[in-house]
């Protein structure tokens, strides 16, 4: 049955409304008919059956007829830190990291980062991510989407990020003297909240290694090859999934 977006304050007691980019999808590319079963989400957890009642120019008025919250989850939330990359290696990484359960993506940039979008330009590539992670969502089967966080500077990042006993904040170098096997077998159980930050085409320099340690992260290396920089972040979220998550 197919997945879509509704935004919680379109839906009044058994009876909802879906607008904007959502509702084109379903008449003009899909052409849903009056009567089709759909599953509505509303992006934070809750999961809707529902009914299309009507078809309009803009939107699609839908009935409820039943609805479930998403049980909260034991397993550690992840963020991943990722400095910018060139092209659109961006938009490919958002896809598969929400789909291997990613909560927040912070972007940012580095001394080595080459691609450095600013202003409007910035701001469209950023909304696109917040629609690429939604698109990812309906298709893999979750009920809420990531964050995507507005892109800062490494340093500015550093400092925002929380520290804890139940946080693990994880540096993924190519200089690294200790792999994350190694880490992860010294690692509490009980960790709730895992950060990981992963560097641009060119790597970190071993000052951004040693500013990430003075802020509580572990540097951590991803075994004996050397990784793109768009498979690095593929590579550690899936580790750190099968340690800690649901896979």
């Amino acid at each position: 049955m197919r997945r879509f977006f509704i935004k919680r304050e379109d839906i009044t007691e058994d009876q909802g409304l879906i607008k904007g980019d959502e509702a084109r999808h379903m008449i003009q590319v899909l052409r849903l008919k009056t009567g089709t079963h759909v599953i509505l989400l509303d992006g934070m957890g809750t999961q809707y059956d529902a009914v299309i009642q009507g078809i309009q120019d803009r939107c699609v008025c839908v009935t409820l007829t039943g609805s479930r919250a998403e049980p909260l989850s034991s397993l550690p939330t992840i963020t991943v830190c990722q400095a910018f990359l060139k092209e659109k290696k961006m938009d490919d990484l958002v896809r598969h990291l929400t789909e291997l359960g990613m909560a927040a993506f912070h972007p940012f940039v580095s001394t080595r980062v080459v691609a450095r979008p600013t202003g409007e330009k910035l701001l469209k590539r950023e909304a696109r991510w917040e629609k690429i992670a939604g698109e990812a969502v309906k298709q893999c089967g979750r009920t809420t989407a990531p964050t995507i966080c507005p892109t800062t500077e490494f340093t500015t990042l550093l400092e925002a990020l929380p520290s804890g006993d139940h946080t693990l904040k994880l540096f993924f170098w190519e200089e690294a003297q200790v792999s994350f096997h190694e880490i992860a077998q010294c690692t509490p159980t009980d960790i709730t909240d895992i950060t990981l930050m992963i560097g641009p085409e060119g790597g970190f320099t071993a000052e951004e290694a040693k500013m990430a340690t003075n802020a509580g992260f572990l540097v951590a290396g991803l075994g004996k090859r050397i990784l793109k920089a768009e498979t690095a972040p593929l590579a550690a979220i899936s580790i750190v999934q099968f340690i800690f998550g649901d896979m």
